[in-house]
């Protein structure tokens, strides 16, 4: 349809993602014009230029109550339409003998208000549903490894029970230089003889830990440059700590398989990445303000290998901050 525009479309044309116009609906729902409610949604050709203001105005800093004061000076509000199910009757069902129509209105709102509470109840209940089934699967695998592990070891003592006098004497003809390689490689390495005279070796290593930043790193309140230079935090300091808790709880939320941290040089960087390939990796550094404040700077963001604009990066530090 010629002159109208889609989700994608709006994403398109401001250069953030649909999840971002979608916001400006829920934040600004009497301004942005629906044309057409089927599959996809297509709004008026208006609807691009207010969004392009929408975008400017966050990207200047604006709150919501400033963004909104400037819209009300450019364009005009259509009120929001109530949904079906809050409309009065056109044709109001008369109210028992000695019950007021008021009590009855109220008593159908106040039902209809519990019913979507249940509808929400039900909802979470099925998440945490999934989240417990998750676990428990996890575990199983965890005590079918043990089990296993218990197996194995029990095995390999018995073996060397039954033959005490053949698993020590054979150590000499081993090689003695490869006692320094053992220890470069900080393994340890089990020779087990089976009753036939067969040896068999078990190399045990301890893993490697992952990389992660130190506690006084993710302790330090986290900020934002805005495109004058200026720093941009959260109310109450909310430390780095905090802020990637949110990522993560989100990532769990969305279908991320994997969190982790990696440095480079003085940046540490915060990888999430999904089943499907797509990735996204948070830059931060430690550094201090004007007034000599220490803070990390989320500095950069990359979206599948790809750096985002700093307009992208601070829709997206908002995006966050809103869930605290």
């Amino acid at each position: 349809m010629a002159d109208t525009y889609t989700h994608k479309d709006l994403a398109t044309l401001c250069g953030v993602s649909e999840t971002t116009i979608k916001s400006y609906r829920r934040k600004f729902p009497g301004f942005i014009p629906v044309l057409t409610r089927g599959k996809p949604i297509r709004f008026k050709p208006e609807a691009s230029t207010i969004c392009l203001m929408i975008r400017d105005c966050f990207a200047k800093g604006m709150s919501v109550e400033e963004t909104y004061k400037v819209l009300k000076e450019n364009f005009k509000e259509i009120p929001a339409a109530r949904p079906r199910r809050a409309q009065a009757p056109s044709h109001p069902t008369a109210a028992p003998a000695g019950v007021s129509q008021e009590y009855m209105e109220k008593f159908f709102a106040t039902a209809g208000q519990m019913m979507q509470g249940m509808a929400g109840l039900a909802t979470a209940q099925a998440k945490a549903e999934q989240r417990l089934r998750k676990v428990e699967s996890v575990l199983e695998k965890l005590l079918e490894l043990e089990s296993r592990n218990t197996d194995t070891f029990g095995r390999l003592l018995e073996k060397k029970e039954t033959a005490p006098e053949q698993s020590s004497a054979p150590e000499q003809p081993v090689a003695p230089k490869a006692e320094p390689e053992t220890k470069m490689r900080a393994r340890k390495i089990v020779n087990v003889r089976s009753p036939e005279g067969e040896v068999q070796s078990y190399s045990l290593e301890k893993p490697t830990e992952l990389e992660r930043p130190s506690d006084a790193f993710l302790n330090t309140p986290i900020v934002i440059k805005n495109d004058q230079d200026e720093f941009l935090g959260v109310p109450g300091r909310l430390p780095l700590s905090g802020f990637v808790e949110i990522l993560a709880r989100e990532a769990e939320e969305s279908g991320v398989s994997q969190t982790y941290w990696h440095r480079e040089g003085d940046i540490w960087i915060f990888v999430m990445t999904s089943p499907n390939g797509e990735s996204q990796a948070l830059y931060f550094s430690s550094t201090t303000t004007p007034r000599g404040n220490l803070v990390v700077l989320l500095e950069r963001l990359d979206v599948n290998g790809n750096e985002a604009s700093s307009q992208f990066l601070q829709e997206y530090f908002r995006q966050v901050k809103d869930k605290i």
